[in-house]
């Protein structure tokens, strides 16, 4: 099976870092490290955690480099009103010359709505919720008016009345792997992300559902039959779990795959992981273009237990241009 159409196959391919870590004052000669190794892209979660708040973040290291975008991957969608969003999302967009992209999320970590003392609701109202703040987002910051009534926003405005447009396009991803969210991405999304994992109702377990290919081609399936005839002009994002330069694939990938209860077969063959020499891995980039169409690939910095992928998605960046 095949969902890929060549306009996705013949797009340059566009490389991402996601950080998480506390920073403070060095974030900016981090940033500045991002660009020069080779990133397209810096973008930054969104967890109530000490780390570094994802606009003020997006607008500090566009402030200190001249080609590097930034973005939110993903934004909790229940952490702000629509609104305030769409306005922030206008601020940096403004001030860093078009380079933000802003990534949206339905919100999935109980604990953070617990420690913020916000109702964890079940994953499908906080889905609606979520497609109730595309509809008034989109329009903001296309400078249209808005009219929603919805079951969670009531937005009402003429155009540019509550958010003043940028004049420059923000492309927005919308990333998970659930069905409904992938839906969303077909309909409303410039970027659509995928994952291939997903968590249970309060993200206290990572289930590894679509992390081989026929799960991504079935995730990217859903992405086409629900954006129809616009699925040309959406790109395809996937994540990264693992980059890890290596002389031993199977040793590595046995030794990753043993606390996901996962086996190391699934993490060599899938599409959301990197094991090798750089040559090898820029082969199958190149490779998982031609069969998924995927051109944008975002992996991780440090994160608590993990070595950064910049230095070795870096080596590779290089290959692949």
């Amino acid at each position: 099976m095949t969902v890929a159409s060549q306009s996705h196959r013949n797009r340059p391919m566009r490389f991402g870092l996601h950080t998480a870590l506390p920073r403070g004052a060095e974030f900016a000669d981090f940033a500045v490290t991002v660009e020069a190794s080779g990133f397209d892209v810096l973008t930054i979660p969104d967890h109530l955690a000490p780390t570094v708040a994802p606009f003020s973040g997006a607008a500090t290291a566009c402030a200190v480099t001249s080609r590097l975008r930034t973005g939110t991957l993903v934004l909790n969608n229940d952490l702000r009103h629509p609104v305030e969003t769409a306005r922030e999302t206008v601020t940096v967009a403004s001030l860093s010359g078009g380079r933000f992209e802003l990534g949206l999320g339905a919100g999935h970590m109980k604990s953070e709505y617990d420690a913020a003392g916000l109702k964890f609701d079940p994953g499908g109202t906080r889905v609606d919720r979520l497609v109730e703040s595309v509809d008034v987002i989109r329009p903001l910051l296309a400078g249209e008016p808005v009219d929603v009534d919805g079951a969670h926003f009531c937005v009402r405005a003429e155009a540019g009345a509550l958010v003043a447009p940028p004049g420059v396009k923000v492309p927005l991803l919308i990333g998970g792997n659930g069905t409904r969210v992938l839906q969303l991405a077909g309909r409303a999304a410039d970027i659509a992300g995928l994952a291939g994992f997903s968590h249970n109702h309060d993200a206290t377990e990572v289930r590894l559902t679509h992390f081989d290919a026929s799960g991504l081609l079935d995730r990217i399936a859903v992405v086409r039959a629900a954006a129809d005839d616009r699925f040309d002009g959406i790109e395809l994002n996937a994540l990264l779990q693992f980059v890890v330069h290596t002389d031993d694939p199977a040793a590595a990938a046995a030794e990753l795959a043993e606390p996901l209860g996962a086996s190391a077969d699934l993490l060599l063959r899938s599409p959301f992981a990197l094991f090798g020499s750089y040559e090898q891995m820029a082969e199958a980039l190149v490779d998982r273009q031609r069969r998924f169409g995927i051109s944008y690939w975002t992996a991780f910095d440090a994160w608590p237990g993990r070595e950064s992928a910049l230095p070795h998605l870096a080596e590779v960046i290089k290959l692949v241009r």
